[in-house]
């Protein structure tokens, strides 16, 4: 029997010694129910987790074992990939927390994006500058040490360029407080406001070929000057589905290192789209997959090694 180490950082110990904001949570511990229900259904493998332990945790699945974590979360987990035959490392980029946590395996085979593809798509502005070069329509980005060209538009979206989700998006239609934010708050990017139909895409690389397994319509809702994410629902069908499919190849093609599972951002506004982001792990659009139940998501993810 193969033993899967699921290493889901949130919920299994990444913030032992931090709170951890409300929503992050909701959201990875769905992430981690479904791929241990996923995951569950391969024979012939165990998987094992762990779980930060000042949480309640929710009734395991069989041929599952939990193991709680009090303090040292980095010290198990790299006990933990000693004893397993996989290592499935699933954190936000946030303060590169993906990187550290791929880092911490030497030998096992990780289900994993490679660190050169996560680095440059943890970046919003380097994502932003390799959709410019490759002539896939996105949104004019500026960095804080850009100058802004508030012409272009009355309103703004600043957001950390190594952000997950919606967490600190702030939207501004002064151009003094703007200006002034992103000169008292480093590793910050701009965008133009679009109020477009938001979308993520579920996209897998297996020996370089691109499947792309669902398309999400995500919940968005603007509250006075933030963006606030509720989550995503399963959709069968898009505008621009085709034109969009076609793009999503190509940048999986173009972008260096894809080769396992990611996620994708992007806007259809007056009948065109706008690619935002690209997300180099699971997400909690995941959960989504399994409506369309042709597609066995899990043995997917481990033929990617």
């Amino acid at each position: 029997m193969k033993i899967l180490f699921i290493c889901e950082y949130v919920t299994g110990g990444g913030y032992i010694k931090k709170k951890i904001p409300k929503k992050l949570f909701q959201q990875a511990t769905l992430i981690l129910k479904s791929l241990l229900n996923d995951f569950n259904k391969i024979p012939n493998t165990k998987i094992i987790y762990t779980w930060d332990s000042r949480f309640k945790k929710f009734k395991d699945y069989k041929n599952t074992k939990c193991f709680f974590i009090k303090k040292n979360s980095v010290n198990k987990w790299k006990e933990l990939i000693k004893k397993s035959d996989f290592f499935f490392p699933i954190a936000p980029e946030t303060e590169k927390s993906l990187i550290k946590l791929i880092k911490l395996n030497n030998s096992k085979k990780v289900i994993s994006n490679k660190i050169s593809a996560i680095k440059k798509t943890t970046s919003k502005y380097e994502t932003y500058k390799f959709f410019k070069k490759n002539s896939i329509p996105t949104l004019k980005t500026f960095c804080s040490k850009n100058k802004i060209n508030y012409d272009i538009y009355e309103k703004w979206v600043v957001k950390p360029d190594d952000g997950a989700g919606c967490e600190k998006n702030y939207i501004f239609d002064d151009k003094k407080k703007l200006s002034n934010f992103l000169n008292n708050n480093k590793n910050f990017i701009a965008q133009p406001l679009v109020k477009g139909s938001s979308y993520s895409a579920n996209v897998i690389l297996i020996n370089k070929k691109t499947k792309i397994l669902n398309f999400n319509k995500q919940i968005i809702f603007y509250k006075k000057n933030k963006i606030i994410f509720n989550g995503t629902r399963f959709i069968k069908k898009i505008p621009l589905q085709n034109s969009i499919k076609n793009k999503i190849k190509f940048i999986s093609k173009k972008m260096p290192g894809l080769n396992s599972f990611f996620g994708i951002d992007f806007i259809i506004f007056k009948k065109k789209y706008y690619f935002l982001e690209i997300n180099p792990r699971i997400t909690t659009s995941y959960k989504n997959i399994k409506k369309n139940i042709k597609i066995k998501t899990a043995k997917k993810i481990l033929n990617t090694l």
